[in-house]
């Protein structure tokens, strides 16, 4: 079935109830996609759980294009969220920690609603002129670079445009692939330990900052594995 892209938002919202309705509906509609799938949601199902009518619902959403369009608009703003959160985090953890704890939180913020990362992968045009994908992975980009760029392990004169690009479609991958698969959240660790592993293999570390920090790992507070649970 071919997806009905429609421009946008019908109305854009001015006084600020409007855009609390709005907000409301794109909560909403993350809500019924993350528990249905794409497919079987409907706008009346959106609208009821919104507490609107239908009619106030099409004012600013044309069909479910445009609701799962503005949803993963949000869910990119999330997950930027979750990773610079955890970069945080883990800005005195060595290397191999801060590695996990990062791949960690994004792990978990994919595994807590497969349905919604399906629907993405399934309705939204890989192409859509629709989807700012540019946007967003030029921020994520932006955000890798920096924390590389922030840890002593890494060396200064690193080219590091090429290693980003490896990093970020391998850890898209294995997250998409992740939520299709029903064993994901029980094989959790092994795919975090996996896909860790595989990050750091790619980077240019310095060894002896890595061994003088490796050492000093069982002293700092949120070193062990469970630090990368949320």
């Amino acid at each position: 079935m071919p997806v009905q892209l429609e421009p946008g938002q019908r109305r854009r919202p001015k006084q600020l109830r409007s855009r609390m309705m709005v907000e409301v509906t794109i909560e909403a509609a993350r809500q019924v996609f993350a528990e249905h799938g794409f497919e079987a949601a409907t706008t009346n199902q959106i609208a009821a759980r919104a507490g609107i009518s239908i009619g106030s619902l099409y004012q600013y959403f044309p069909n479910k294009d445009a609701l799962i369009l503005e949803v993963q608009k949000a869910h990119h703003g999330e997950v930027l969220s979750v990773i610079r959160a955890a970069m945080d985090r883990s800005r005195n953890q060595p290397l191999k920690t801060a590695i996990r704890t990062i791949i960690g939180a994004n792990l978990n913020l994919h595994l807590r609603t497969p349905q919604l990362h399906a629907a993405f992968e399934e309705w939204i045009p890989t192409q859509s002129r629709h989807v700012d994908r540019d946007s967003f992975q030029n921020e994520m980009a932006k955000t890798i670079g920096d924390f590389l760029a922030s840890r002593p392990e890494i060396p200064n004169n690193s080219n590091l445009d090429s290693l980003i690009f490896v990093i970020m479609n391998m850890v898209r991958s294995i997250m998409h692939a992740a939520v299709q698969d029903n064993k994901a959240h029980h094989d959790r660790d092994r795919i975090l330990t996996h896909l860790s592993d595989s990050i750091l293999g790619c980077l240019p570390v310095v060894d002896h900052v890595a061994e003088q920090m490796d050492a000093g790992s069982s002293h700092l507070p949120g070193a062990d594995s469970s630090s990368s649970r949320l």
